[in-house]
């Protein structure tokens, strides 16, 4: 039974009466999958995109009726080239899938040369009989609109011209209500504005591309991470040796959303497309700086001092590198690490991150969100870094696969932000190496070119200034030790304890939270101290460095003498307040 393709878009003043094609033998034609009628014969299509007169079309039609060869290779003798034979072919759309069986068998290549007496340019695809069956599946189910094998054409054309521009990656990424279409061209991701899809449509594109080119695959299965191959004979005219593909589903999943990530791959020998060629190309594409995330960097916000903003920005325009966010459950390590990627992606719009998480908390709209199981992060963590990306988010560092993982991937040139569960920054050394004293001793890991930075963060919860009451006033609030070691941080004259309650803050004393934090940019001397000395005298060392970020507990009593916290909140949910001349 033939499939029908539907129309192919091609308009235009240039009138063409669609081709039907001949069917195919009774026995033969459950082994196919073909479009049973085109918009038009091949040497129409060429007259229409003017690479061919009337005339010339005339003679083309004639002479391919005449021997019943090759349409594509008879062109080549009336002036086109091998890329306007290929833009042809893709706009022509006669794609024909045929079960492995029968590949290649005489009754096939009878058909073959009916269709192209025809003024038909069959292009045979050579498939499983699996693959040919989910195709019919997909029809019976109505998944499979007559718009798909039209799909197959945008996906040839998509790379085609992505190739003329010589980029080095496709990213389509389907979302929950939109599809968007980036290319790499020169390191730079842009988007491809002429290609504005919904969802349904963006899906079908993956997987026109997945089933209907790639020559190595494995079934489709949309619910998994998949890798396939487009050999670059299928790609005639492009220059390239192949594709690589890898796609699966993504968030937001239960409302479809998925990727396809597709890298280009060049001859040796292959050189850019001629400056014609590439500016017919960019124009197809019409392509756009993305969209940067729109508002400001809420670090301020949140309580980050201005050195410690600056700190943290300068670690996020670092190339690679591996940046930790430590702390304990609830102290804000994942709203840190989503408000540093929307930095980031504001900062650099046209660079990739992929995320890693169990589960996804926040929505990225600039990012490719995965999810996985524990046991399989390193695997997916390997996949990920094949789908070319510039930064990497992994949601927590648990185990030592994922530690080894994650610094394997800064060493391969990518930026890495993650968690860790220390209360201290500097015991990051300390925890990775009590996870194998091997493979992650502190000689592999004191390295300030992979581990480049640290970000220790408390939430602590400030103070009612309605019914806050002084210090002096509140006798037996504060215990005599505490008060001791207060007294050696300066006046305590501001300082304030909770009060007992007001309509301001609905009885509680406290009114919202702020984050205090450690930012420790790594530095060479600081993973000697490591190696050599140990962490206490590191950390030492470093905080009495010039331009060194003060500890936790300083920024906390920072806030205690300015009477926004209490001594005892501090304590309680940052760490104990020590005399002055200790830190």
């Amino acid at each position: 039974m033939s499939e029908s393709s539907g129309a192919t878009g091609i308009e235009g003043s240039v009138a063409m009466s669609a081709l039907t094609l001949p069917a195919p033998p009774p026995v033969l034609a459950p082994h196919l999958f073909y479009p049973s009628a085109l918009p038009a014969t091949f040497a129409d299509v060429a007259r229409k995109l003017q690479h061919l007169t009337r005339e010339q079309a005339a003679s083309l039609r004639e002479r391919t009726a005449e021997t019943g060869g090759n349409v594509e290779e008879i062109a080549l003798d009336f002036g086109l080239s091998d890329e306007d034979i290929q833009s042809v072919l893709i706009a022509h759309g006669c794609d024909v899938y045929v079960d492995a069986r029968h590949f290649g068998t005489p009754r096939l290549l009878t058909w073959e040369a009916k269709l192209r007496r025809c003024g038909a340019a069959p292009q045979m695809h050579k498939v499983s009989a699996q693959d040919l069956a989910v195709l019919r599946q997909q029809r019976a189910a109505g998944q499979l609109q007559d718009a798909d094998l039209e799909t197959l054409g945008l996906a040839r054309r998509l790379i085609a011209d992505s190739a003329a521009l010589v980029a080095s990656d496709i990213h389509i990424l389907v979302r929950e209500d939109h599809t968007e279409i980036q290319v790499r061209v020169k390191g730079d991701l842009r988007t491809v504005a002429a290609q504005s899809m919904r969802r349904e449509e963006g899906e079908r594109l993956i997987r026109a591309m997945y089933t209907g080119l790639a020559t190595v695959k494995d079934t489709y299965n949309p619910l998994d991470v998949q890798d396939a191959q487009i050999a670059g004979e299928a790609l005639p005219g492009t220059g390239l040796s192949s594709v690589r593909i890898v796609r699966g589903p993504a968030y937001p999943v239960e409302s479809g959303g998925s990727f396809l990530v597709a890298r280009l791959q060049y001859r040796e020998h292959h050189q850019e497309e001629a400056p014609s060629i590439a500016i017919e190309a960019s124009k197809r594409l019409d392509l756009r700086r993305p969209k940067s995330p729109p508002g400001e960097f809420k670090l301020p916000a949140m309580g980050y001092t201005p050195h410690q903003v600056e700190l943290v920005s300068q670690l996020l325009r670092r190339p690679m590198g591996v940046i930790i966010v430590t702390g304990p459950t609830g102290s804000g390590k994942t709203t840190t690490l989503f408000e540093c990627t929307r930095h980031q992606a504001r900062l650099f719009p046209e660079k990739r991150l992929i995320t890693i998480e169990n589960p996804t908390e926040y929505p990225m709209d600039w990012a490719v969100q995965l999810s996985t199981e524990s046991e399989r992060f390193p695997e997916m963590l390997r996949m990920t870094l094949r789908m070319d990306p510039d930064a990497v988010l992994l949601g927590e560092i648990r185990g030592v696969e994922e530690a080894i993982a994650t610094l394997q991937a800064a060493a391969t040139g990518h930026l890495v932000l993650t968690t860790l569960h220390v209360t201290d920054p500097f015991e990051t050394f300390s925890r990775l190496v009590m996870l194998d004293h091997v493979r992650l001793a502190m000689g592999v890991i004191c390295n300030h070119n992979q581990i480049i930075g640290l970000i220790a963060q408390r939430i602590v919860p400030l103070l009612c200034q309605e019914c806050r009451l002084p210090l002096a006033r509140a006798p037996g609030r504060v215990p005599d030790y505490m008060h001791r070691a207060l007294q050696s941080w300066g006046d305590l004259t501001a300082v304030h304890v909770r009060g007992s309650g007001c309509h301001h803050c609905h009885g509680e004393g406290i009114v919202g939270q702020q984050a205090v934090a450690e930012v420790v940019v790594a530095t060479e001397a600081l993973m000697q101290d490591c190696i050599k000395d140990g962490v206490l005298a590191a950390r030492r060392n470093h905080r009495a460095r010039s331009g060194a970020d003060k500890p936790m507990i300083a920024h906390a009593l920072d806030l205690v003498l300015a009477g926004k916290l209490d001594p005892v909140d501090a304590e309680r949910s940052v760490d104990a307040i020590p005399m002055k001349e200790e830190i």
